[in-house]
């Protein structure tokens, strides 16, 4: 029985490097001009405060001072933008006398 898994495993080994060296794992673009679109689309940045974290300071506290009309906007948007404007930082992880980035919400 253990040959024979051996077997099975050498089996599928020397497939999978057959796979990779044929076709390659990694998917590689022949023409960029093929790929690109004619057309130039420029993407739409949040506008963002810079500001330092105070004792007690909550992403959504500092949010509500800079935007006080921004009673509408949802808890999720405000998340998802303070993380995509900080590179993937949540929420939860800020540090008291960090500067980090606050989206700004245009009535």
């Amino acid at each position: 029985m253990k040959k024979f898994l051996a077997f099975v495993t050498v089996i599928i080994v020397v497939y999978s490097v057959y796979i990779d060296l044929s076709f390659g794992t990694i998917p590689v673009i022949t023409h960029a001009s093929e790929n690109m679109d004619k057309t130039v689309k420029i993407k739409k940045t949040t506008p963002f405060l810079n500001r330092k974290v105070k004792p007690g300071d909550t992403v959504l506290s500092i949010v509500e001072n800079v935007n006080p009309s921004s009673t509408s906007i949802s808890i999720e948007k405000i998340v998802k933008d303070f993380t995509k404007l900080n590179n993937g930082l949540k929420p939860e992880e800020i540090q008291i006398g960090q500067n980090y980035k606050f989206p700004i919400y245009e009535k």
